[in-house]
């Protein structure tokens, strides 16, 4: 044995109960090459458990799926919002589709025209046509009938029946030739039109495809989750996905990425939800990017929720009650491994034969048998006592400052298209709730008169028109359909005048929050009397049951099902609690673009908005920047057994406790470790309720 392995062994404590204090055995003028076993440390062979494992923290998930456009598009509006129920086909976001859809006006008024036009000119060349063939067959027929009375040329009678027969002749050709012609002309205005109007047929459905590929639709039915975050006129890529819908029904296991041979290899894998361990089926991933990996919710888990922190377990190996000593005493060289058994005082060589290991044990096959002493450089850390485990729960605060977001927004602002607007009184301010029809402002218009009187007199004439041409019908049918799209026009024109003329009051089109202000967020002032530019608005409007609060979640704690908890101070200054759910996804279910810079969206009620609202004053943006305490507990499991980080000892990466066996002694066992808190562990498989441990 060499001196530097005698060393070791002599450095070592003596195994001692749960009371007792380490003792060192380090004489100054030990002779190394002939130590005596007196004061060197040992342990006693026994009976442990022993685990390669791994555990991967995992969330219920509902099935998501995401969308994209197939072509770059501007954006106009939400159609739906997060923790907004959806049904397949259900439009989720829409684009500016405005050029597209006059584009389609035009093109298929081109459409029509050009075959109204043809077929008219088919009509008319059909008709011409039938005269030419007419005249062909009558011309032919006098040719033929003439040519049976030719005379002989020496009579006095050919000279004239040769001139009326070129004549004929002359009738016949002329006839044919202009038949021929226009079939010709007919054949290639046929195809010139043909041509175009095939081209043109092919321009409008691209279109049409475009107009309608301008709308995402949800493909399942489920609840609008994760949305790209966009004002009216943001550019979308194509392909970039913009919206994500989850699927709360269908549930399933979204862990850190596992390697599938990890899996595959383990000797067993199982999920631990609220204390309770089932066999759990591996999902292959649908594509090469997914960087989680995927499991099947239990049939038998019982009703567990979207946000459920489940724990996977991958027990790689594990042996029970077979024997063992700590790795440090077990020395391997090329012909096999020993350890020295203390017998009698006296050091003894013993080949054994090892089989698996964990962190800081191995297990023996032969070689010792239980009980005997192994010597060991293995310390014990001083001990103050002992307590009971017992189950109980675990998690994980999340805290953080919250704002009250408004991702659906609209400006009101002067309605009016005809007249000149003026401006009279503002009636609400910002962040004050408001009922549908509720005035936002006062305004008043002064009316165009002379463009009224002009429209009113030019509507009577067409209808004046229009009844002259009604009575031949027949023969003025294309007329009389303009005169009275037309007339239609013109009517529309002259209520549409009448109604703006009359705008005393602007009223909110549904409940809401006022976020915002033109005056404050331009810093101008309207007084009464003050011009409205057309199109102006003046209030910024949200729906109540849109708002959210949002927090900023960079690592993805938070995910849908969540349930927050809002505390804040109300408009009297009073601190009052929300209660809200996180209706975002994090990573293990959204791709990064949806993710975004990590955001999450707690959807509160519309009442409770109204509220925080209220509370807020004169903050400008797009979110209100007004602080709200948002607290989740995540990562949380209840019913399991929780072990005192005081009483948990780390070697070579497993987690131990020492047992304190029923004759007083003790005996360090491994566990599998779910997680921990600041204060405890929780355990997956090792331990059982009732076991005593010692603590330090």
């Amino acid at each position: 044995m060499t001196a530097a392995l005698l060393s070791v062994l002599l450095a070592g404590l003596s195994a001692a109960g749960c009371g007792a204090e380490p003792s060192v055995a380090l004489p100054e003028d030990v002779v190394l090459l002939d130590p005596v076993g007196v004061g060197e440390s040992y342990e006693t062979v026994a009976r442990r458990n022993l685990y390669a494992a791994k555990v991967y923290g995992g969330l219920i998930c509902p099935y998501t799926e995401e969308y994209a456009l197939e072509s770059g598009m501007i954006f106009n509006e939400y159609a739906a919002l997060p923790g907004d129920t959806v049904k397949k086909g259900q439009t989720l976001l829409r684009t500016n589709t405005d050029d597209m859809e006059k584009q389609i006006e035009e093109l298929e008024k081109r459409i029509a025209g050009d075959q109204t036009e043809f077929e008219e000119y088919v009509k008319e060349a059909g008709e011409e046509l039938e005269k030419f063939l007419g005249d062909e067959k009558f011309w032919g027929g006098a040719v033929e009938r003439w040519a049976k009375e030719e005379p002989p040329e020496d009579s006095g009678e050919y000279e004239k029946w040769n001139s009326d027969n070129q004549f004929y002749e002359s009738k016949f050709r002329n006839a044919l030739i202009s038949r021929q012609k226009l079939e010709e002309a007919i054949k290639q205005r046929t195809e010139l039109y043909q041509l175009d109007a095939g081209y043109n047929r092919t321009l409008l459905k691209r279109l049409k495809e475009d107009r309608d590929n301008s709308t995402v639709l949800s493909k399942i039915s489920g609840v609008a989750a994760n949305m790209q975050l966009m004002n009216s006129g943001t550019y979308i890529p194509a392909n970039a996905p913009v919206a994500a819908v989850a699927d709360p029904k269908r549930k399933r296991i979204r862990c850190e990425y596992i390697p599938k041979e990890t899996i595959t290899g383990a000797e067993r894998v199982y999920v631990v939800i609220d204390g309770v361990d089932y066999d759990v089926e591996y999902v292959p991933p649908e594509n090469d990017k997914d960087t989680y990996t995927t499991f099947k919710v239990p049939e038998d888990a019982g009703n567990v929720e979207l946000g459920d922190y489940a724990a996977i377990v991958i027990i790689k190996q594990s042996r029970k009650d077979v024997l063992t000593v700590s790795k440090e005493a077990v020395t391997t060289e090329a012909d096999g491994s020993f350890v020295y058994l203390l017998e009698n005082g006296e050091r003894v060589y013993t080949p054994v034969r090892t089989g698996m290991q964990d962190g800081a044990y191995v297990e023996i096959l032969s070689g010792v048998n239980e009980g005997d002493k192994v010597l060991t450089a293995k310390g014990d850390p001083a001990v103050k006592g002992t307590l009971t485990l017992q189950k109980g729960s675990i998690s994980h605060e999340f805290s953080q400052n919250g704002y009250l977001a408004y991702p659906r927004q609209e400006w009101i602002g002067n309605p009016v298209t005809y007249g000149t607007a003026y401006f009279g009184e503002l009636l609400v301010n910002i962040n004050q709730p408001v009922k549908k029809g509720d005035v936002l402002f006062t305004m008043w218009v002064k009316a165009d008169e002379t463009e009224f009187t002009r429209s009113e007199k030019r509507l009577q004439r067409e209808r004046e028109r229009l009844a002259e041409l009604q009575k031949k019908p027949e023969d003025n049918k294309k007329e009389i359909e303009m005169r009275q799209e037309t007339i239609a026009d013109l009517e529309k024109l002259i209520e549409e005048m009448q109604r703006d003329f009359a705008v005393r009051e602007v009223k909110a089109p549904y409940d809401g929050i006022v976020t915002d202000l033109a005056m404050e967020l331009w810093r101008r002032t309207l007084e009464e009397g003050s011009l409205l530019p057309r199109d102006m608005g003046l209030v910024v409007l949200s729906k109540k049951e849109s708002n959210y609060i949002l927090v900023e979640d960079t690592n993805g704690v938070l995910t849908y099902g969540n349930q927050a908890e809002i505390t804040y101070h109300g408009a009297d200054g009073s601190e009052k609690t929300s209660q809200g759910m996180v209706v975002t996804l994090n990573k293990a279910s959204v791709s990064e673009e949806l993710f975004g810079s990590g955001y999450a969206l707690i959807r509160v009620s519309a009442e409770d908005a109204g509220e925080m609202a209220g509370s807020i004053s004169g903050e400008d943006g797009w979110w209100s920047r007004n602080l709200f305490s948002v607290s989740v507990n995540t990562r949380e499991m209840d019913n399991v057994l929780l072990v005192p980080r005081k009483a948990v000892i780390s070697l070579g990466g497993a987690t131990y406790v020492r047992l304190k066996q029923k004759d007083g002694s003790v005996l360090y066992q491994s566990f599998v470790a779910g997680g921990a808190d600041s204060e405890n562990y929780w355990v997956a498989e090792g331990l059982a309720e009732g076991m005593e441990v010692c603590i330090e």
